[in-house]
């Protein structure tokens, strides 16, 4: 087995997400500048509407098992959801996949990843996660109303 890594920018660390940059953050003297791991993470919610309000989620997922594997499962899912429960376009309740894409800043821990390792672990900063990344997008990438659609900005 190899030893662990620091993952390059572009690459997919499992239960992590897909590191977008490394940007190197320099404190004042004398503690030395540490590095911030900058993740993108994808969820696909899975949520019921009406009149184009959630009025429940159904399952939120992830990309555990591979970049893409969230959404693409949540669609599946969701099209046998529809079609068990006779939902289509004529029908009040919609079903819709949300791809929420989020990013955040972490840190390396010294040790293996449980889930990826061939990468080294990570935790986000407990304090500034968040901080100078973009807000989530949201996007719809599946309706029970139009199934055939193309994805949209959520309003």
């Amino acid at each position: 087995m190899t030893e662990p890594r620091l993952p390059k920018p572009g690459e997919f660390v499992r239960h992590i997400g897909r590191l977008i940059k490394v940007e190197t953050v320099a404190p004042p003297p004398p503690p030395k500048p540490v590095e911030d791991y900058i993740f993108e993470d994808v969820d696909a919610v899975c949520e019921m509407r009406l009149n184009g309000e959630t009025i429940k989620i159904i399952q939120t997922l992830t990309d555990f098992y591979g970049l893409g594997t969230g959404v693409e499962t949540a669609i599946k899912d969701m099209r046998e959801y529809s079609e068990e429960k006779g939902l289509g376009p004529d029908i009040e309740v919609e079903i819709v996949v949300v791809r929420v894409v989020s990013q955040c800043r972490f840190r390396p821990l010294d040790r293996e990843n449980v889930y990826d390792k061939n990468y080294v672990d990570f935790k986000a900063r407990d304090y500034g996660s968040e901080w100078d990344v973009p807000d989530p997008v949201k996007t719809i990438v599946w309706s029970s109303k139009d199934p055939d659609a193309k994805e949209h900005p959520d309003e």
